[in-house]
């Protein structure tokens, strides 16, 4: 039996992954999550929650390979049952996360739905609540219920707890988002909130639409902090992790060749890999410059300018490609943050996932180079074949150019 991926979802990193096409078990809890992959290639749906010894079970019996928890950020139960089932089964996991935190941008953060019910208490004119379903419970102890409109999704069962917890159909807004910033204007106006409550569920939880609306209509924010967890992942990072794992193919990456001769390339970082990076881009003749706090002895060597300090962002000015090879993940993380920022191709040695190109393994005879890529899924087979083509590359380029002299001299003749 073919080995898969087994993806809890319900999220947009869910269907994100879902997109690639990998041999893949679909966990979304609701039939609503699960009906956003249904169709996807090679991805079998599954719907209904499972505590931490039922997806044991089902993880022991499905030829399950790894798993990604691509759950919502607050969904910390799930988080906590899913990590328990793989230690229990030996299978590997990667939790995706959202990066991005807005909380800077609130008026008010609490660490609960709770503890912003006991704030509404204190405040004075209606309250939007865009926090879902699940924390309608809390809320449902504010004492002037009159003051709170609740905006959920348009399901039966979620309708029936609104109810349940004493929201009438007045102060109900069911409806499926995405939303814009407009339309939650909108809602703010048509509710005449003071104050909107909201998760800090990034980007594509609609947060920013959220708070720009807000700010539009002068309305005070109250936002829900995200539950600390361990070390999260993004999308790109857990499709390569699991493809790896599977020994599932991608599509080649574009050998896109350009001429860099005389343009800026910056280097953070002084180790043996930031000089084998400096090496390949001096040999196509970039102008080279290395930020580093220490040089190894090859970097010192190879005549390219360095700088002795901590990386910078300035140090970005002007260039048309940056390189991340420090031995801090946190540097490697900024600088290609930075670069791409500004626009700048980076290549990040410790993460692949977070490179707008990768270096290739150049083999060169003058001005003559092909690159061999592997598609950042095996650096060992991408050096072996680099070394064959190099123990010939040289040999070949001179027959073809002895046959190409050949052929013109009789077309002459």
């Amino acid at each position: 039996m073919k080995k898969k991926v087994l993806l809890f979802g319900g999220t947009s990193e869910g269907r994100e992954l879902a997109g690639f096409g990998l041999p893949m078990i679909y966990s979304a809890a609701t039939e609503y999550g699960a009906d956003l992959v249904r169709g996807a290639e090679n991805t079998e749906v599954i719907v209904g929650r499972m505590d931490a010894s039922e997806m044991e079970a089902f993880i022991r019996g499905a030829n399950v390979a790894c798993v990604i928890d691509a759950t919502h950020p607050y969904a910390r139960c799930a988080g906590e049952n899913i990590s328990a089932a793989c230690r229990a089964c030996g299978v590997p996991l990667m939790r995706v996360g959202r990066g991005g935190s807005a909380a800077a941008r609130a008026d008010v953060c609490v660490g609960s739905a709770a503890e912003a019910a006991e704030h509404i208490e204190k405040t004075q004119g209606n309250v939007l609540l865009t926090t879902g379903s699940k924390e309608l419970e809390a809320f449902s102890r504010v004492s002037c219920r009159s003051r709170l409109f609740v905006r959920v999704l348009p399901d039966p069962d979620v309708i029936k707890k609104c109810a349940e917890c004493g929201f009438d159909s007045g102060h109900i807004i069911a409806m499926q988002g995405p939303f814009s910033a407009v339309m939650n204007e909108e809602m703010l106006r048509m509710t005449g909130a003071r104050w909107l409550v909201t998760k800090d569920s990034g980007t594509a939880g609609g947060v920013d639409e959220k708070l720009k609306a807000a700010e539009k209509c002068g309305v005070s924010v109250i936002m829900i902090e995200r539950p600390r967890s361990g070390k999260e992942h993004s999308c790109a990072e857990a499709l390569q992790w699991a493809r790896r794992i599977l020994g599932a193919a991608r599509p080649p990456l574009f050998p896109m060749l350009t001429d860099i001769e005389g343009r800026k390339a910056v280097i953070a970082g002084g180790g043996n890999i930031a000089a084998r990076r400096a090496a390949t881009l001096i040999k196509c003749g970039a102008d080279v410059t290395v930020v580093s706090p220490e040089f190894c002895a090859d970097l010192s060597s190879l005549g390219c300018r360095l700088v002795q300090r901590r990386w910078e962002e300035q140090d970005l000015e002007g260039a048309f490609a940056a390189v991340a090879a420090t031995d801090d993940r946190d540097v490697n993380a900024a600088v290609g943050a930075a670069a791409k920022k500004r626009g700048i191709p980076v290549s990040v040695a410790d993460c692949s996932a977070e490179c707008s190109f990768f270096f290739p393994s150049l083999v060169t005879s003058g001005e003559t180079a092909v690159s061999v890529s592997a598609g950042a899924l095996s650096p060992a087979l991408t050096r072996r074949l680099a070394d064959r083509l190099r123990s010939v590359w040289d040999e070949w380029v001179k027959e073809e150019r002895s046959a190409m002299e050949n052929e013109e001299e009789k077309k002459n003749g």
